[in-house]
C-alpha cells in the first residue's frame, strides 16, 4: 500500500497530468484535462468558441495548425482519451439537459467520418440518430460556397423504422430537451444547415451545433454576395 502511494505521488509531482503529454496518465483517469502547453500548442482556449453564423455554434478551437492535424489523426484513430481532453471546455459548457444528434457521413459505413457520433459519446449527453443520407453528395473542398450548399441541400431524410421515426420518442419528453447537431468541423455551414431544415420539416427546433473546430473564413471576393444572403436568411 505505501509503494503504491508513493506511486501514486511521484505521478501527481513529477510527470504531467495531461493524456497528450504523458499518455499513462490518460490511461489511469477517465477524465484528464490537457495542460496549459498543450492547449497552447493546439491553440485552444479555455472557454469553447461561439459564433450565430449560419447557425449557433461550438467549438474547441480553430480547424488550422496542430488542432487540424490531430482532428485528421483522430479521424483514422479511435483515441478516446485525446478526444475527450480536447473537447473537456465543451463539455462543461453544453447545457445538461442537451440532445445531441450526430450528422451522419456520406460515405458508406466502413469509410465514414466516425468523429460525430465518437464526439457524442464524449460529450456525455444524450445522443439519438434523428437522420439517414438519402442520397450521395461530393466533396466539398473543391467547390465554391454556393455549390457546397446546392450540394448538401435535400441530402438528409428523418431516420424511421418500421414507419415510425425516433421523432416521435421527443414528443412525449418531458422537459423537452435543447437538440444540438454535432459534426466534427463547420466551413461554410451547408450540412448543418441542410440537416436542420430536414428537422425543422419534420417539426423539431434545432438549438444549434456543436464541433471540434470551426473553419477560420477567408472569403474569396466571388463569394461574398452569397454569404451575405445566407447570414441574412431567416
Amino acid at each position: 500500500m505505501l509503494t503504491s502511494l508513493k506511486t501514486c505521488l511521484a505521478d501527481l509531482l513529477i510527470n504531467p497530468s495531461c493524456s497528450l503529454c504523458n499518455p499513462r496518465t490518460a490511461a489511469k483517469a477517465y477524465d484528464v484535462d490537457l495542460c496549459q502547453a498543450c492547449r497552447a500548442r493546439l491553440g485552444l482556449p479555455n472557454q469553447p468558441l461561439d459564433g450565430t453564423t449560419p447557425l449557433p455554434w461550438k467549438a474547441v478551437g480553430w480547424y488550422e495548425g496542430e488542432l487540424r492535424r490531430m482532428i485528421l489523426h483522430l479521424r483514422e484513430r479511435s483515441d478516446t482519451a485525446q478526444l475527450r481532453s480536447i473537447c473537456s471546455s465543451l463539455r462543461k459548457e453544453l447545457p445538461s439537459h442537451s440532445l445531441l444528434v450526430p450528422i451522419p457521413g456520406w460515405k458508406a459505413a466502413k469509410r465514414s467520418n466516425p468523429l460525430p457520433r465518437r464526439l457524442c459519446s464524449c460529450l456525455e449527453r444524450e445522443s439519438l440518430q434523428l437522420l439517414n443520407r438519402c442520397r450521395k453528395t461530393v466533396g466539398q473542398h473543391r467547390l465554391t460556397l454556393q455549390q457546397r450548399f446546392i450540394n448538401q441541400r435535400g441530402s438528409f431524410r428523418v431516420c424511421r423504422e418500421s414507419g415510425r421515426s425516433p421523432i416521435d420518442q421527443l414528443a412525449t419528453s418531458r422537459p423537452q430537451p435543447s437538440i444540438w447537431l454535432v459534426d466534427d468541423i463547420i466551413t461554410s455551414g451547408a450540412t448543418v444547415l441542410a440537416a436542420r431544415d430536414v428537422l425543422a420539416g419534420a417539426g423539431v427546433g434545432v438549438e444549434g451545433v456543436v464541433c471540434l473546430a470551426r473553419t477560420p473564413r477567408h472569403p474569396h471576393p466571388c463569394d461574398l454576395g452569397f454569404i451575405c444572403r445566407v447570414d441574412n436568411a431567416p
